[in-house]
């Protein structure tokens, strides 16, 4: 019995193969996967999306004999070799007592699934993060934006709310999955608020994920995975988010647009009911101003027109070399994202 990493295509289809058995999905988003052998046969393997470890299964007949705590220990191995020390698995509900035992500590449950941490502690982290941003225990208000980039419709949302409330945290996605790279998100609406006496920009940290990065491979139907997504997602935020910062209401935009999105706010409102506020999306001409047309335009090196929708921040940053790289980026780029 031994432990390899899969590097060749065909090794790649064979682990597809073995996942099948389970009803798993080898996904597309991940970058290392290991299997253990015996006689040249798979009988367990595990994969990571950067700090997410997931895809781990084990053959039916090796099953109880620790196969879970091995995958788990050189998976974790490897991820401090690179540098991540702090990682998540999500898991079925019914698996939680088992990784619990590995060391993993759970953040939420839904009825079907559930979100464990290793290698840091939330609570601890959110405090930190309010220490570092000197935020005070007075109740404010919220916005989460990925701004990929920012647009005058993030900045009529981050406007909106600022008005209702003494103080807005305003929430900008760390995960590094989107065209435009974490820290220039940050800058620029950071750069775009900095009038704004009463709006602190800070980083959402590694809990609020995209619906990109959100494990499929335990659901079939796409229904079904978009909302375990939202309500994961949703269920962090209020019982973190919303705890550690005092947060009295959080703020969207509407979604005329995509399904998802749409689907996501229904899950929020539910959760939230009153302390979520759904704004009207902003308009120029009678078009809704969106991350995705903007990307789409400059994608067609529509730039005048996608100037119009953004605000001076974000315009400043496509005109420096980080900038035009990005828009290089995203002309190579089949994804929404």
């Amino acid at each position: 019995m031994r432990i390899h990493d899969v590097v060749l295509e065909e090794e790649k289809d064979q682990v597809q193969s073995f996942l099948k058995q389970f009803d798993l999905t080898y996904e597309d988003d991940i970058d290392d996967t290991i299997i253990i052998t015996e006689n040249d046969c798979i009988i367990a393997t595990a994969s990571t999306s950067v700090n997410i470890i997931k895809c781990i299964a084990i053959a039916p007949a090796y099953q109880g004999q620790n196969m879970t705590s091995l995958l788990l220990t050189e998976m974790i191995k490897r991820l401090a070799n690179k540098g991540i020390n702090h990682y998540f698995v999500y898991t079925l509900d019914e698996q939680v007592p088992l990784f619990k035992a590995l060391g993993l500590k759970p953040i939420v449950q839904t009825m079907t699934l559930a979100l464990l941490e290793g290698g840091k502690n939330i609570q601890d982290t959110l405090q930190k993060l309010k220490t570092e941003y000197a935020i005070n225990d007075a109740s404010k208000a919220a916005v989460v934006i990925n701004a990929n980039p920012l647009t005058l419709g993030h900045l009529h949302l981050i406007e909106t709310a600022r008005k209702q409330h003494p103080a807005l945290l305003v929430f900008v996605v760390s995960e590094d999955r989107s065209v435009f790279p974490f820290k220039a998100r940050l800058a620029i609406v950071k750069k775009a608020c900095e009038s704004f006496d009463n709006v602190t920009v800070l980083p959402s940290l590694d809990y609020l994920v995209s619906y990109a990065t959100f494990p499929k491979y335990f659901l079939q139907k796409e229904a079904n995975i978009r909302e375990e997504h939202a309500m994961i997602d949703v269920l962090v935020f209020k019982k973190y988010y919303m705890k550690t910062f005092n947060i009295v209401k959080r703020y969207v935009g509407e979604e005329p647009m995509s399904e998802m999105t749409a689907m996501y706010n229904k899950t929020l409102k539910k959760y939230l009911t009153n302390q979520l506020e759904i704004i009207p999306r902003k308009q120029l001409k009678d078009s809704v101003i969106s991350a995705s047309t903007v990307r789409n335009l400059l994608k067609k090196d529509h730039q005048d027109h996608a100037y119009q929708y953004l605000p001076q921040a974000t315009v400043d940053f496509l005109e420096t070399k980080e900038g035009k790289d990005a828009i290089r980026r995203l002309k190579k780029r089949a994804t929404r994202h």
